[in-house]
């Protein structure tokens, strides 16, 4: 029995999984549960709960000790946890903090990224306008910054006026002692979708996602020419549709038609690295595992978070407007405003880099992020496989965030005035 808004229901609550990616140690998380009756997942819920009273984050589809869960569908909702008979802990635990470790599928130091360009283009070196900019972000002076990452207060005085140069070194002490910066720009995937021809949704939950097949619901759909879809939790974030069997009119045999699609969406993708963490693999093992099975990749979006605000995004839609840009789709679009946020969208499917304001986004929907501004490489088909089949290939050794700018400074490049 639980405590939904003051309504008495004979639910018990279930974890699913966390609901943000992000979620930084703090002392409340984001979690999402289901309402299990009859062995039947009748309701699920976005709830802030204290990481310190939960102890340690349960497995998928364990029992949650709730009590009462208060709140609105707008603002999200709280849970209030009924004392364990464990010692509470005064940090979060462990597992949760492997889970923090996994978000980030590749760091990239944003600071470096220029050296690794080899175009002649002429592109945007780090100014000193950056440099103040990264000082104001770490609330520091000038004399305290020089002598936290050990320099003299001219070398910071210099750069910060123009007239001494930015050096690699300089860079390196600043991501030495700021661990933290080097990590204000993250790389992970927002979207995977897979098709799976020899297989039904069934064997796809059981042997290529390995999580317990009961917490998915099944129901009818007619979407993409298929009949059954199986969901997670009922959600649209984790789902997978294929053929419902049918019965032979004429011999009366069960028949199974295969081929199956897996959709795993922004909020599906960071569920599932639960659901990874669990089995101990990551994302470059599961993908392996996909291949396979012949699974074929439809849709592949890769998320940058830019969490510091270092991209400007009114900066990048002047450039846009004034034309100091070159990519090499001639379709691009400005959406939005100053107040509302900034989407700025280059090329069309099967390839499209997109920049928006993920704060403003967010807030609009009426939740909150740590990720100010994101960009967005959405790949289709072959470009995506494309993608994958680099991060797999043990031969060249790049890793997911190298190859994500590698395809990010081909395709698009900013300059300091206008080009034809």
């Amino acid at each position: 029995m639980i405590t939904i808004n003051n309504e008495p229901k004979a639910y018990t609550p279930i974890f699913l999984g966390t609901t943000q990616h992000s979620i930084r140690l703090s002392l409340e998380i984001m979690i999402m549960i289901g309402m299990k009756r009859n062995d039947e997942i009748i309701e699920t819920y976005n709830v802030t709960i204290s990481a310190i009273d939960l102890g340690q984050l349960p497995n998928i589809g364990n029992e949650v000790p709730i009590s009462e869960i208060i709140g609105t569908e707008l603002s999200g909702f709280k849970a209030k946890v009924r004392q364990s008979d464990v010692q509470l802990q005064n940090t979060v635990s462990n597992e949760l903090e492997q889970l923090v470790d996994l978000k980030n599928v590749g760091l990239y130091q944003l600071l470096k990224g220029q050296n690794e360009m080899k175009q002649t283009l002429k592109i945007p070196k780090l100014s000193s306008n950056h440099v103040i900019l990264i000082r104001q972000l770490l609330g520091k002076t000038q004399p305290e910054l020089a002598n936290a990452i050990g320099v003299s207060e001219r070398t910071i005085w210099g750069i910060e006026n123009g007239s001494q140069t930015i050096s690699d070194k300089f860079i390196d002490k600043i991501l030495t002692v700021y661990t933290d910066f080097a990590e204000s720009i993250e790389v992970q995937f927002d979207w995977v979708s897979l098709t799976f021809p020899d297989l039904t949704s069934k064997q796809v939950i059981k042997d290529v996602l390995s999580i317990q097949p009961d917490l998915f619901l099944e129901r009818p759909t007619s979407q993409n020419f298929y009949t059954r879809e199986m969901a997670f939790a009922g959600e649209k974030n984790i789902y997978i549709q294929d053929f419902a069997p049918i019965k032979n009119p004429e011999t009366q045999a069960i028949e199974q038609k295969y081929g199956t699609t897996l959709y795993l969406t922004g909020k599906g993708t960071r569920l599932f690295e639960k659901a990874l963490l669990e089995q101990n693999i990551t994302w470059h093992d599961f993908l392996q595992k996909a291949r396979q099975y012949r699974g074929h990749l439809t849709r592949l979006d890769i998320a940058i978070n830019d969490k510091w605000g270092l991209l400007d995004m009114n900066d990048l839609v002047k450039a846009v407007q004034e034309k100091r840009f070159w990519s090499k789709s001639k379709s691009y679009a400005v959406h939005g405003n100053v107040d509302d946020g900034w989407t700025v969208n280059f090329g069309k499917s099967p390839f499209v880099i997109r920049a928006y304001d993920k704060r403003k986004e967010q807030a609009s929907k009426g939740f909150d992020t740590d990720i100010q501004n994101r960009v967005e490489l959405e790949l289709h088909q072959d470009k995506a496989e494309y993608v994958i089949d680099e991060w797999l290939n043990q031969d060249n050794n790049k890793t997911l965030t190298e190859i994500t700018f590698d395809i990010l400074y081909t395709y698009l490049w900013f300059t300091d005035k206008p080009i034809k």
